[in-house]
C-alpha cells in the first residue's frame, strides 16, 4: 500500500465500516502530499498519538446521532448553576491582566503570538480588572510545577508531550518544572498512586511546595491523588486543571466496549494495557459519583482553565468529536464541555479560545507537515499561557503568606 493510501485508510476507515470523514475531498490532496514526505513508521506514530480521540471521531462519524448519555437512575444528583452557586470564585479579570501583560511585554518573542483578547474568551459577567501591576521578574517562591498529562500520553511519549515547547521558557524565569508520566491507559486510582510515588522520588528542598498542572485526564488523576493521599496534599500548594475532565465527559460514557479493548491492542508494546479503566475514569457517571462521595482538601487551592472554540477553529481530525459533543453543548473543545472542566469550590481563571490539543500539545511546532494535514488548528501561545499560570499562582501564594 502506498503511503498516501495508508494515511487515508487511517483517516477514514475502521474495520468493517466506511467512514464519511469531514472534508474528505478537500483533504485528499494534502494527505497525498504529506504522505510523500513522511516515512511509513512516522505515519504510524502520528496516528497512535491521538488514537483515543480519533477512535471516538471515526466511530461516531459513521453512525446515526444518538444520545451519548444513557438513561440511568443510578447517576448522582446534580444541577447546572452559575459558578457562584458552586462555590467557585471568579478570578478571570486578574488572570486576563496577567496574561495580557505577558503577551504585551514579550509575547512576540514566541511562535503563535496573538492579542490576548483573541486567546481568551470574555463570557458574560467577567469582572472589571483593578489595574494592579503585574510582576514579570524571576520566580520569588520555592515552588515546583508538576505537569500531569492526559489519556494515552505514556504510549506516545517519544512523539509528543504537553508543553514541551513552553517548559524551557518557564525554567528560564527560575521556576522549577517537572513532568510525571502516569499510565496512559490506566484508571485514575492507579495513576494517583503513581503520582504519589513519583513525588516521593523527587528531591524537594525544605519548604518547597508542589503546584500540579493537570491537563485533560491528568486533572482527573491529580484530583484523585489529592483525596487519596493526605500526605501528598499537605505538600501541595495548588492544583491547576487545564481543559480538565473534572465532571467527566459524555464522550467517555459513549465509548463502545470494542474500542476500549482495541486501545490495549493498538498500544501493545508501547504502554501496559488498561482494560478500559482510563475511559471509565473519564465518564461523567464515574466522575460525578466520585465528586459526590469525596471532598477536596481545604488546604489546597484549586484553579481551573477551560477551553472551547467555534467549529472552524477545531482541528480537522477533532471535528467529528466536536460535532458529537455539540449535541450536548456547542461550547466544547472537542473532548470536554466548558462547564465540566471547572473544579467545584475552586477558582475560575478563564476560557481559552482553542481546541483540546492546541492548549498544550505542540503538534504545529514539532510535527508541522503532519499537523498541516490533520491537526490544522493547533497554534496557540503556550509559553504565555504557562507563564500566566505560574505568575497567578505565585501571586496568590505570596498574598496568602503576607496575611
Amino acid at each position: 500500500m502506498s503511503n498516501s493510501r495508508l494515511l487515508l485508510s487511517f483517516a477514514i476507515e475502521v474495520p468493517g465500516m466506511r467512514i464519511p470523514f469531514d472534508g474528505l475531498r478537500r483533504m485528499r490532496h494534502s494527505v497525498q502530499k504529506t504522505a510523500r514526505g513522511v516515512s511509513r513508521l512516522r505515519l504510524a506514530r502520528m496516528f497512535s498519538v491521538g488514537v483515543a480521540s480519533v477512535w471516538f471521531s471515526l466511530f461516531w462519524a459513521g453512525c446515526t446521532p444518538s444520545p451519548m448519555l444513557k438513561y440511568d437512575r443510578e447517576t448522582s444528583p446534580t444541577v447546572l448553576v452559575p459558578i457562584g452557586y458552586a462555590g467557585i470564585s471568579d478570578e478571570r479579570a486578574r488572570f486576563r491582566e496577567i496574561f495580557c501583560a505577558i503577551q504585551q511585554d514579550h509575547g512576540s518573542r514566541f511562535p503563535d503570538d496573538r492579542p490576548c483578547d483573541q486567546a481568551l474568551h470574555r463570557l458574560s459577567g467577567e469582572p472589571n480588572p483593578d489595574g494592579k501591576s503585574v510582576y514579570l521578574g524571576n520566580a520569588r517562591l520555592p515552588m515546583r510545577f508538576v505537569i500531569i498529562p492526559g489519556l494515552s500520553e505514556e504510549c506516545v511519549a517519544d512523539f509528543i508531550q504537553p508543553f514541551s515547547d513552553a517548559r524551557p521558557h518557564l525554567e528560564s524565569l527560575g521556576f522549577k518544572i517537572d513532568f510525571i508520566m502516569v499510565s496512559g491507559l490506566g484508571g485514575s486510582a492507579q495513576n494517583a498512586t503513581q503520582i504519589l510515588n513519583a513525588v516521593a522520588d523527587m528531591s524537594l528542598t525544605p519548604g518547597e511546595k508542589l503546584v500540579f498542572i493537570g491537563y485533560s485526564k491528568g486533572a482527573t488523576d491529580v484530583l484523585e491523588a489529592m483525596v487519596r493521599y493526605p500526605g501528598l496534599s499537605s505538600r501541595t500548594a495548588a492544583v491547576v486543571t487545564l481543559a480538565g475532565v473534572v465532571s467527566g465527559t459524555p464522550i467517555a460514557d459513549d465509548v463502545p466496549e470494542v474500542l476500549k479493548k482495541l486501545a490495549d491492542q493498538v498500544f501493545e508494546g508501547k504502554c501496559p494495557p488498561g482494560e478500559g479503566r482510563a475511559f471509565e475514569s473519564l465518564s461523567r457517571k464515574e466522575r460525578l459519583a466520585w465528586l459526590f462521595a469525596n471532598r477536596l482538601p481545604d488546604t489546597v487551592r484549586f484553579y481551573s482553565l477551560a477551553a472551547f472554540t467555534d467549529r472552524e477553529n477545531i482541528s480537522l481530525i477533532l471535528r467529528p468529536s466536536y460535532d458529537k459533543l455539540s449535541l450536548v453543548d456547542p461550547l466544547n473543545d472537542s473532548q470536554v464541555v466548558f462547564h465540566d472542566a471547572l473544579v467545584p469550590g475552586g477558582a475560575l481563571l478563564g476560557y481559552l479560545n482553542a481546541d483540546h490539543w492546541a492548549v498544550a500539545m505542540p503538534f504545529n511546532r514539532e510535527h508541522p507537515t503532519l499537523a498541516g494535514a490533520f491537526v490544522t488548528r493547533n497554534a496557540f501561545p503556550r509559553e504565555v499561557l504557562l507563564e500566566a499560570i505560574a505568575r497567578l499562582v505565585e501571586e496568590s501564594l505570596l498574598a496568602k503568606s503576607n496575611r
